[in-house]
């Protein structure tokens, strides 16, 4: 059975004749009686009544079941012969811890959006832990983390590394001092970074279990280091953005006994699907592209570190 038996039995169908359906597509009337006579074969079964002497001919209760079938052949071939002239849209989907896309992603994003209108993007905002997985399942293309964690499958590449700072208000005492012992326990905003960041603050900062807050993402920071005296670590690019949105801050690089490195890499499947690679490397050409212009990242993608 091939395509243009479907459409001869259509023809027939629909002109309740084998003669006019065999001009309308141009061909003898025999070749289309042939042609419904191997579809009967094939089925085993009769598609249309036929009386001596009379021309028209109507469906058989099987002929009115496989017209529905013919229909749906018929549509499915056209929708086929579409699929050509369709903008087909690729996927690319990214997930980011908070900081990531609160404070640096998003232009990356928009530009990306607007250089590729043919790619669909699926953003989302997850813990390191949580990427680590959805890389592992597949239900993610590309993650970006600070905190790696075995996953089998799952080739961690480091991205860009920056320098924490003390960022304080110019209120403190520490703002016109500069004395690590002005900044008191009490007003640290202490953020989670991980083990060596806690194991270093330890050392720094001995006997300071009391703390103002502890937060887990920087987006709440906004919220509370505009308070005099109140102070914290973290790294000099988010620093800078902070600084600008408010005046009243301000911060410090410690050069003596400084923070561990905060080292931001990229997340990608062992076997990613065909046309991933591709996309991948268009979108990291925007962030490489961010690293460069930000002299507070030090790239490290593409090189040993």
């Amino acid at each position: 059975m091939n395509f243009d038996e479907i459409e001869t039995f259509l023809s027939v169908v629909q002109h309740k004749n084998i003669a006019n359906a065999a001009i309308k597509l141009c061909i003898g009337q025999g070749t289309a009686s042939a042609r419904i006579q191997h579809i009967e074969q094939e089925l085993g079964i009769q598609l249309f009544f036929r009386q001596k002497g009379i021309k028209s001919v109507t469906l058989t209760p099987e002929g009115e079941h496989f017209l529905l079938i013919a229909r749906q052949w018929l549509s499915l071939r056209q929708q086929a012969g579409q699929i050509k002239n369709l903008l087909i849209f690729k996927e690319l989907r990214v997930a980011a811890v908070d900081t990531l896309n609160q404070f640096h992603f998003v232009k990356i994003y928009r530009d990306f959006m607007d250089k590729n209108p043919d790619i669909q993007f699926y953003l989302q905002t997850e813990h390191s832990s949580e990427i680590h997985q959805l890389i592992e399942s597949q239900q993610i293309d590309l993650g970006f983390v600070f905190t790696l964690h075995k996953s089998p499958n799952v080739v961690a590449t480091p991205l860009f590394r920056e320098i924490p700072v003390i960022m304080y208000h110019k209120n403190s005492s520490f703002h016109h001092t500069y004395q690590i012992s002005d900044l008191l326990p009490e007003n640290e905003i202490y953020p989670t970074y991980g083990d060596d960041y806690d194991l270093w603050h330890r050392r720094r900062f001995p006997n300071t279990d009391v703390r103002r807050i502890s937060i887990g993402t920087f987006s709440m920071l906004r919220h509370f280091i505009d308070i005099p005296e109140s102070w914290t670590i973290l790294t000099q690019s988010l620093a800078n953005i902070m600084v600008q949105e408010n005046e009243d801050l301000a911060y410090r690089i410690l050069d003596d006994d400084p923070p561990p490195t905060r080292i931001t890499y990229m997340l990608q499947y062992r076997y990613p699907k065909p046309w991933i690679g591709e996309l991948s490397r268009l979108f990291l050409e925007d962030i490489v592209k961010m690293i460069k212009e930000n002299p507070a990242m030090e790239l490290l993608y593409g090189s040993p570190y």
